[in-house]
């Protein structure tokens, strides 16, 4: 079974205004919403469960009535971390649903209503060869390191460095024999699924990402997704 699993949990405050930012509407509909038809409507992907804020879980839940009432989608409450989103996220598949140690889980951030079928099918391919495995994008800025904030340290080439994106792809046994392994410290310490495996000494592979897969974070994102919007509408 393949699923993809939507974190959700966030409070999107950096976005501004009085709802989390999935639940913005771009071009009349909720960021969440789409995000979510992008996994649903792709040919590989057999279910979708959002993790989602405990807090909101009423209103996603008449979202997901109004929008995908009979199809295979799912919420379940999220954690108090994204880490914590992910293990529920994946014991609801396990448990509820009951998928294998084998099924695929596509996680993906919410905010992120762009991703592309090929980009699905790059993250599916690649768990016939890595445990795990990440959508990334070249960097093309020059990037600091800074150790106070206010002075560079240094500048690493570029060339090596990605810029990490979601999906991250995982198989559910892999998952759950990664989470139980790890002490509090170590799940606090890392910031999604690929820092947890290359805690533990994971191979953690690349798939090409996209630009326009960009995470929702400030209100000017909001403008480049309406032109991204208008660009795929527009005639040919």
């Amino acid at each position: 079974m393949i699923l993809a699993g939507i974190v959700a949990g966030g409070s999107g405050s950096r976005m501004g205004g009085d709802m989390p930012k999935q639940f913005i509407e771009l071009s009349g509909e909720p960021i969440l919403i789409r995000t979510v038809k992008c996994f649903l409507q792709h040919r590989s992907v057999d279910a979708v469960v959002i993790g989602i804020n405990p807090a909101w879980e009423g209103y996603a839940g008449q979202l997901i009535e109004k929008y995908f009432s009979g199809m295979p989608v799912y919420l379940t409450p999220g954690g108090a971390d994204r880490n914590e989103t992910l293990e529920k996220m994946v014991l609801f598949a396990s448990g509820v649903l009951k998928c294998g140690s084998d099924s695929i889980i596509l996680t993906h951030d919410s905010v992120r209503p762009f991703v592309s079928g090929r980009m699905i099918d790059d993250c599916i391919a690649s768990m016939e060869k890595y445990p795990v495995s990440t959508a990334a994008v070249p960097e093309t800025d020059t990037v600091a390191e800074t150790t106070n904030g206010t002075t560079a340290d240094g500048f690493p080439d570029r060339s090596t460095l990605r810029r990490i994106q979601t999906p991250q792809t995982i198989r559910i046994g892999t998952f759950l024999e990664l989470f139980g392994s790890l002490d509090k410290a170590e799940r606090s310490a890392a910031t999604d699924l690929c820092s947890l495996c290359i805690q533990k000494g994971m191979t953690v592979g690349l798939v090409m990402g996209e630009m326009t897969n960009i995470k929702m974070t400030y209100p000017s994102d909001l403008l480049f997704a309406e032109a991204v919007i208008r660009a795929e509408n527009a005639p040919e």
